[in-house]
């Protein structure tokens, strides 16, 4: 928050005299993970909501800096046969470092208190065109996974071994949870994102339509030994209006 706070108070110093305007967002963000051990990969893309406020003061006619405070969804998912997180086989003894695989979903929910400060260029009169490039801060808010399906405990990635017990085949284990892994997860993240968009004149402000990627730089894991290293990434669409104060 003192983050937030700085860069707040930074903005309305630097505004002082320039056009400033204000406006929201809104649309849908397509996270995903990227990593670069047996527990990171595998992960596709999933779909969640995404939106935030900013304002945007003009530097010179065509540069705006403008920061940001967005809800930010991360995270992947991956279907499958795949390694089990140790969360999700409780109660089943296993000798030290013994892995276990099996065929299920699951769903990496990670959300974050985005703050961005991006430099804008802006072209046009009536229509006006922009890119958009800056870094950005995070702030953990959420971070849980969600698995589902049944399937049978393996000893090998390919499925061909199955988890014995007494010399008896075990039945299929469940995998309907959700688990907080927040404590497995920094609490802040940061990392680079730019876009672009178009803005039209639409009553006293603009209606804009904003695409943007959003590349994390740091490793999340705050055990990676244990749980790979990951890093974030997402595309993001939104529809929004801005209107000028000043």
């Amino acid at each position: 928050m003192r983050t937030i706070y700085i860069v707040m108070l930074l903005c309305l110093y630097l505004s002082s005299g320039a056009q400033l305007y204000v406006g929201a967002k809104g649309g849908i963000s397509i996270p995903n993970l990227k990593g670069n051990s047996e527990q990171s990969k595998g992960y596709t893309s999933r779909q969640d909501i995404y939106g935030g406020v900013f304002a945007s003061f003009n530097i010179t006619r065509s540069l705006y800096l403008q920061p940001e405070i967005n809800f930010s969804p991360q995270g992947g998912q991956r279907k499958g046969m795949q390694p089990i997180p140790s969360e999700a086989i409780n109660g089943i003894s296993l000798p030290p470092g013994m892995k276990l695989y099996a065929d299920f979903k699951s769903t990496t929910i990670l959300n974050y208190l985005e703050v961005p400060v991006l430099a804008k260029l802006v072209i046009g009169n009536r229509t006006r065109y922009y890119v958009c490039f800056g870094p950005h801060i995070s702030f953990l808010l959420e971070a849980k996974t969600k698995t589902s399906g049944s399937s049978l405990l393996y000893l090998d990635e390919a499925g061909t071994i199955p988890l014995t017990e007494a010399g008896s085949e075990l039945p299929p284990f469940s995998f309907n949870n959700t688990t907080n892994i927040k404590e497995s997860i920094k609490k802040v993240n940061a990392g680079v994102q730019g876009g672009v968009g178009i803005e039209y004149p639409l009553g006293p402000g603009s209606i804009f339509i904003d695409g943007r990627a959003i590349i994390g730089m740091v490793n999340i894991q705050t055990h990676p030994e244990n749980d790979g290293k990951n890093k974030t990434g997402s595309l993001a669409v939104s529809v929004g209006y801005l209107i000028r104060i000043r």
